[in-house]
């Protein structure tokens, strides 16, 4: 509807962006975009006749997501998406459980397993106005305490970041005498210190954190967001394809600050410390004008730092799929996961064939295109997170309140026996999902810490850890009236060293197999 309203310059500058744009040097984006449009822009075209047949591989928010609008791009095509499980939604997973407060209230509330906010952005507002969810979004408002109030756990005792600047006096001496910003002279030193070897094509995140400033900010300060983020050890994650804006950065005018504060001048509107272009900006803008996305709803995520849907992120993936099965030209076969595909070639005519279904009982079919959004294990390793989520009728539980805390690799193993790697404040993060009063939270343990194990913890293990954890970081003694317990296996991936030189590869491969047939 408004997405295939979008102009076509919109479409085509979007389009004309490099694969991992966002990670790219933002002040060179304009002359990227003139310099290689034509031919990006000529390669995410198809064929003047639409394709009969186009498969979507994988279930999850991406696959649904590109069903979707392929769907509606191609109203003549018949496309068919392909899900490993039960149900397409990948891990983004939503429980409601019956519970009773202190108070002996009956009611419910939401255990998120998986992902539980969203940022805001021109698509995504877009999507939500289109499926018809704009009175069911929560907001977490920029002055809300889930916004404000972020806490690293070290050594032992939760530490407040700052959430705005200039940071606040006492704030900035609390985290010092913490010894959390051990290091931080580095920053200051940043500037004079000499640019990496002209051979190095990459380093890993903690390596180039120490390199410019100091290791100690390294493993205190990044290692507890890329724990947040990724599940994942900074001293094996890839700098160049994660920390891309510092890295580039380094590379155009030889500091990370020096040229942060060159870009922040040379920008017409710059804005405190983002690393969003001016560019950046005015497209941003130019897509949500031209998706008409309500202005109401848009004022109020303008105003977030976060949103959710009262009953959960699986709401939008329930109306997703309510509304790829309402287009009428996308069949969706579940428990029919993936065994192989290969380029195919009959009667002139190029295509893709697709091999699906579990062991045993599998079939063949043929289509002229094909977009994947399965795990490529050969590209990169992923890690496994366990989520435990716990309900306490007693509202005031938490010594804070706020979204949570991070745990970061340097914190003693004494502190953090259970290799966990933050705790979520639930009941305090995201409003208006429960219809009870009470402390709601969500423990996250394992990610790389578990690397290499055969073996992970039981249900009943991993409450207990969770419950273990909480005692000694919250002094939490009290039971929880409800659990649950999930472990993710294989859920998130790890751009570990040289990532962007394998994917360069595996898109070169993949482009010579199938010949753009593949997306």
């Amino acid at each position: 509807m408004r997405f295939q309203n979008a102009s076509q310059k919109t479409l085509k500058t979007v389009a004309a962006r490099p694969v991992l744009a966002s990670q790219s040097l933002f002040t060179c984006r304009p002359l990227l975009a003139f310099r290689h449009g034509p031919r990006l822009v000529s390669q995410c075209r198809y064929h003047s006749t639409d394709p009969e047949r186009i498969a979507v591989l994988g279930g999850g928010i991406a696959g649904l997501s590109s069903a979707y609008y392929v769907g509606k791009q191609f109203p003549n095509s018949e496309i068919t998406l392909f899900e490993a499980g039960n149900d397409p939604g990948g891990w983004i997973r939503t429980r409601r459980v019956d519970v009773k407060d202190a108070e002996g209230k009956e009611g419910s509330v939401l255990f998120e397993q998986g992902p539980r906010a969203l940022r805001p952005a021109p698509a995504t507002a877009a999507l939500i106005q289109e499926l018809g969810l704009i009175n069911d979004v929560t907001y977490t408002k920029r002055t809300d305490p889930g916004a404000t109030n972020r806490f690293i756990y070290y050594p032992d005792k939760l530490n407040r970041l700052p959430s705005k600047m200039p940071i606040e006096i006492p704030n900035l001496i609390s985290l010092w005498r913490s010894g959390l910003l051990a290091g931080f002279l580095g920053v200051i030193k940043e500037p004079w210190e000499k640019t990496r070897p002209a051979g190095l094509v990459d380093e890993t995140v903690g390596s180039f954190i120490a390199r410019r400033m100091d290791k100690r900010l390294a493993d205190n300060l990044i290692s507890a967001g890329f724990h947040g983020i990724y599940a994942g050890d900074i001293w094996q994650l890839s700098a160049r394809t994660l920390a891309a804006n510092p890295w580039n950065l380094e590379n155009t005018f030889g500091s990370v600050i020096g040229g942060f504060i060159k870009v922040q001048n040379d920008a017409v509107e710059p804005r405190g410390n983002s690393f969003v272009h001016e560019w950046d900006r005015n497209l941003m803008a130019n897509m949500k004008k031209e998706l008409e996305v309500d202005e109401g709803f848009w004022s109020n995520l303008t105003e977030s730092t976060q949103f959710s849907l009262r009953n959960g992120l699986q709401q939008l993936v329930r109306a997703l799929g309510d509304a790829v099965e309402d287009l009428g030209n996308v069949k969706v076969k579940t428990m029919a996961p993936i065994q192989s595909f290969k380029p195919l070639s009959q009667d002139g005519k190029l295509g893709v064939e697709i091999v699906s279904g579990q062991e045993g009982s599998t079939s063949t079919e043929s289509f002229d295109l094909a977009i994947s959004t399965l795990r490529e294990k050969d590209l990169t390793p992923y890690v496994t997170v366990m989520t435990i989520n716990l309900y306490y009728p007693n509202p005031h539980l938490l010594p804070v309140e706020g979204f949570g805390y991070l745990i970061p690799q340097s914190v003693p193993f004494e502190q953090n026996p259970e290799r966990g790697l933050g705790v979520i404040f639930d009941s305090s993060a995201i409003k208006g999902q429960d219809t009870v009063s009470g402390t709601k939270l969500t423990v996250m343990m394992g990610g790389h810490w578990w690397d290499g194990w055969e073996s992970y913890p039981t249900e009943e293990e991993g409450l207990d850890m969770a419950k273990s954890l909480l005692a000694r970081h919250l002094n939490i003694t009290d039971e929880p009236t409800a659990h649950y317990v999930n472990l993710a296996k294989d859920c998130i991936p790890q751009y570990t060293l040289g990532y962007q030189d394998r994917l360069a590869g595996f898109a070169e491969r993949m482009s010579g197999e199938f010949g753009g047939r593949v997306r």
